[in-house]
């Protein structure tokens, strides 16, 4: 790859490799800026704007490594290559894990230079058409939620209001056969409109800015409130409810209705792909860093493959007798929890059941039991 016009950045303490590296890489076409210390080393790089920077890591003052992730900071699409001594190759090589595209050992030759330099050029090409192609699915998305939402969803409301008029009979007395037909086509839209809602949710929970509201919620109350909200539905399947009592003392941070919505989507789960008869329990535990509650169903349980893939947005589990649902909620629950700092573990075997394990942060624990929050 020619890199010419490439503006590159070297920062080193060293004049002298400032000096030779600049004169071999303006030779060949760059556009090169030099500093001697890491202060102004990024200070120019957010003026320069370059599309390479070699840092020395051993300097005086700010160190390469804070440059390093300073600059990444600022642009995690910097191409940054380390300069150093073969007595700090160690620390190179951290500088990697933290970001470093590459390290260069001193002493090195002006073809080592030119050719660590035409690959970081690559990179860079690399990660900013990435960029290019992550910008451009958002706009699509953006443009398809904003169809979703005004063109599709709309109309379908429209519908449903004019389904509702003719059920009251404000437009007339129907036959018997047609409230049948009417109802049927309430339900296909009800459930249309469901998937839209979902969908619209799902896209949009990046762009609530959650964290601006997370506070402490108690998790007993709410797990409480949330089995009183599906106990008809457990009945309705025979479902056995069991229900190891949280502590109020346990306290988590975030989002109330959006953690509620998470136990609310697998608990309905637990009861909706369970068999009749069967049981759905809730045990907790805390390993210290996390409060994890496990709902655990005596189910149709889930292939191993499908484990691995629940959670992606439309992904359905296929299994004759089953009604498979959109796909969306757990994607739902999943987004919710990574917002959250926590995460869903998902065990199962089939025909044996599955235990969904939800994985929350704990915020603190109260001193007096039962004490609410504010």
């Amino acid at each position: 790859m020619d890199i010419d016009n490439t503006k590159i950045l070297i920062i080193d303490d060293e004049q002298s490799i400032c000096d030779a590296c600049s004169k071999v890489l303006v030779r060949k076409g760059c556009l090169v800026e030099t500093c001697l210390e890491g202060k102004s080393g990024l200070e120019k790089f957010c003026e320069f704007k370059p599309d390479i920077v070699f840092i020395d890591l051993k300097m005086p003052g700010m160190s390469g490594m804070e440059v390093l992730a300073k600059i990444k900071g600022k642009d995690a699409n910097a191409v940054i290559i380390v300069i150093t001594g073969y007595a700090t190759i160690e620390s190179a090589t951290e500088s990697i894990k933290k970001g470093a595209f590459d390290f260069l050992p001193k002493p090195f030759t002006h073809d080592e230079l030119v050719l660590i330099s035409k690959r970081a050029l690559e990179r860079r090409s690399t990660l900013l058409k990435a960029e290019q192609l992550r910008e451009q699915n958002e706009r699509m998305r953006q443009n398809f939620v904003a169809l979703v939402s005004h063109e599709m969803r709309t109309p379908l409301v429209a519908v449903m209001q004019y389904l509702e008029v003719f059920s009251t009979g404000i437009a007339g007395a129907m036959s018997e056969e047609q409230i049948k037909m009417v109802d049927r086509m309430k339900i296909r839209l009800n459930g249309l409109l469901l998937l839209i809602d979902r969908w619209l949710k799902l896209s949009r929970i990046d762009e609530l800015n959650l964290k601006e509201d997370f506070c402490e919620i108690l998790l007993g109350p709410l797990i409480r409130e949330v089995i009183s909200l599906v106990q008809t539905q457990a009945e309705e399947r025979n479902i056995n409810l069991r229900v190891m009592q949280i502590p109020d003392s346990v306290r988590i941070t975030g989002d109330r209705e959006m953690i509620k919505e998470v136990f609310v989507n697998l608990i309905t789960n637990g009861i909706k792909y369970n068999k009749k008869g069967g049981t759905l329990s809730l045990s907790v535990r805390d390993n210290g860093d996390f409060f994890i509650v496990d709902i655990t169903d005596t189910g149709i349980g889930i292939a191993e493959d499908d484990v691995a893939n629940l959670g992606k947005e439309f992904y359905r589990v296929h299994k004759e007798g089953i009604a498979a649902g959109s796909g969306l909620g757990l994607a739902i629950v999943k987004k919710i929890l990574d917002i959250h700092g926590g995460r869903l573990d998902i065990t199962s075997k089939v025909n044996k059941g599955s235990t969904f394990s939800v994985n929350l942060p704990l915020s603190r624990k109260l001193s007096r039991k039962g004490e609410q929050n504010e």
